[in-house]
């Protein structure tokens, strides 16, 4: 009999910009692979209610429930599985993540409802653990599990990175919901290759995914980009931890999308030591328009405690490169490092401002795993939380020696504060028509967007909008008037908004079942 695994997404905020469940889509792909039976309940763009888990459960009969999570959201996660177990009390539980990865012996020790972690890369251990419960004897051969077992917890050998990533088949995108995503402005995520050969140590990405980096052939790399091209989002996004890791394989990507004719928009994740200007060009070509570089600060002490192995000056050639080929450059810093001081926040402001890239501001977050948090006192760190729910990078919850965490709260809030104010500046003014810059354009329109089908997701609002026979017309004036109380925007804009989802068929519309949100892509 075929097993069925229902996976979970737990909810996450959407100002950091989440797109589809790469990772679990990924999961269920090679688990179908396998002859297992798989549903995604994606909670980032649905809202979750015990009754409605439940329901879930009496329907599908799961023979295994899992969820992922990051420190952030791992809280949630947990409170989801144990809903479920209250729910169905023999249907075992699953977690996986980075968090879990190295936290497993806290969360297995403090949470009963939870049976099994799965560590490290998911796909081949979670299949082995799915069809190893009928033989629970099997279960100490299945490596990267850990479990209790006669009132002790067990952590089964680490297993083994996959090495040919291409036997893993194309992320099983059909499982989850795209046109949310897609009326949310939000964008598509995929992946050329795993594992990241720095050492920065405030970052879990080498221990999660290894220091050497495997790659996907350039052409299962360009056939799903072209079949992503297709699907109507505003961007891909490549999510590999360092893209541009591999100058030449690099430029063969860009060569075949070329070679393709694929015109579509895409961005990643590059480091300024990994770039130059013949890359550049072959990058704006295939269609790249913006790189985000992780800058961090810009005191050169302290990119050198961090182990970044990068320096300000080769910040200031990338970004100026960046600008000559045409692809925006985006940076981001993070507050609150080792050896931070008032002095060396300032010095960061004053670069960040002057580097001539868009940029943003995280706060240090010792997330389990990373060197930081587990060499927290040689590096001068106080680690004053462990709610894991204030671990967002929004919010101080630990300090350096020279500067408080309230100090960096409040130097943060400052900025933000005239960021959101510089968007709902553009928003006024694209509300009344005003002439502005394509790039002020765009943050209006994306945030108009997603505001609009937000408030429909989060309300419910598609679940009881039905009328019989009723026109598009009505329904379209019936869902203006329910959203324009709940957001700050004009009836104007909100129809037009409305108006976008159904022309783009993200809403649509049937007699018998009502206003629902097209699972169509």
């Amino acid at each position: 009999m075929t097993k069925k695994f229902l996976l979970i997404n737990p909810p996450y905020p959407l100002e950091e910009s989440p797109s589809p469940p790469f990772g679990l889509m990924s999961l269920a792909a090679y688990l179908i692979k396998n002859n297992i039976d798989v549903i995604i309940e994606d909670f980032v763009v649905a809202p979750y209610s015990r009754e409605y888990i439940k329901n879930v459960i009496d329907r599908y009969k799961p023979d295994l429930i899992g969820a992922t999570g990051v420190t952030m959201n791992i809280k949630k996660a947990l409170a989801i599985l144990e809903d479920c177990r209250a729910i169905v009390p023999k249907t075992p539980t699953v977690l996986g993540g980075p968090h879990v990865t190295f936290d497993a012996q806290n969360i297995l020790a403090e949470n009963i409802f939870i049976d099994y972690i799965v560590r490290g890369e998911g796909e081949v251990t979670a299949t082995e653990l799915i069809k190893s419960l009928s033989r629970p004897s099997d279960l100490e051969k299945v490596a990267g599990i850990s479990y209790r077992r006669d009132n002790e917890i067990v952590h089964n050998i680490e297993r083994e990175f996959i090495q040919y990533l291409d036997s893993l088949p194309f992320p099983a995108r059909h499982l989850c919901n795209l046109n949310k995503y897609k009326a949310l402005g939000l964008p598509i995520g995929m992946m050329t290759s795993r594992g990241c050969p720095h050492r920065c140590i405030f970052c879990v990405g080498r221990r999660m995914v290894g220091g050497k980096v495997r790659y996907f052939s350039v052409e299962r790399v360009v056939d799903e980009l072209q079949m992503l091209a297709g699907m109507g989002f505003r961007q891909i996004n490549i999510v590999d931890d360092l893209f541009t890791s591999h100058k030449k394989r690099c430029t063969e990507i860009c060569n075949e999308i070329i070679n393709r004719n694929i015109k579509v928009r895409w961005g990643a994740f590059a480091r300024v030591d990994t770039i130059d200007r013949e890359l550049l060009s072959s990058l704006h070509q295939a269609g790249c328009t913006v790189l985000c570089f992780g800058i961090e600060s810009g005191n050169q002490e302290i990119l050198d405690t961090v182990k970044k192995k990068t320096t300000l000056e080769m910040c200031r050639k990338a970004v100026a490169m960046c600008r000559e080929a045409g692809i925006v450059p985006l940076a981001s810093y993070i507050l609150g490092l080792p050896g931070e001081t008032a002095d060396t926040v300032g010095k960061t402001m004053e670069f960040a401002g002057g580097l001539g890239a868009q940029y943003g501001y995280h706060i240090l977050s010792p997330f389990p795993g990373t060197e930081v948090r587990d060499k927290c006192a040689e590096y001068g760190i106080r680690i004053f939380h462990d709610d894991w729910d204030k671990y967002d990078a929004n919010q101080a919850v630990c300090e350096p020696a020279g500067i408080s965490g309230g100090e960096i709260d409040a130097i943060y809030k400052k900025f933000n504060d005239g960021l959101d104010t510089y968007i709902q500046c553009a928003i006024s003014e694209y509300q009344k028509g005003t002439p502005m810059s394509n790039e002020l354009n765009m943050v209006a329109a994306v945030n108009i967007s997603r505001a609009v089908a937000w408030e429909i997701i989060k309300n419910n609002i598609t679940g009881d909008l039905k009328y019989g026979n009723s026109d598009k017309n009505a329904i379209v004036e019936e869902l203006v008037s329910r959203l324009v109380p709940l957001t700050s925007l004009s009836e104007t804009t909100v129809k037009r908004e409305i108006k976008a989802f159904f022309e783009n068929k993200y809403l649509v519309y049937h007699e018998d079942t009502g206003l629902q949100w097209s699972s169509s892509i």
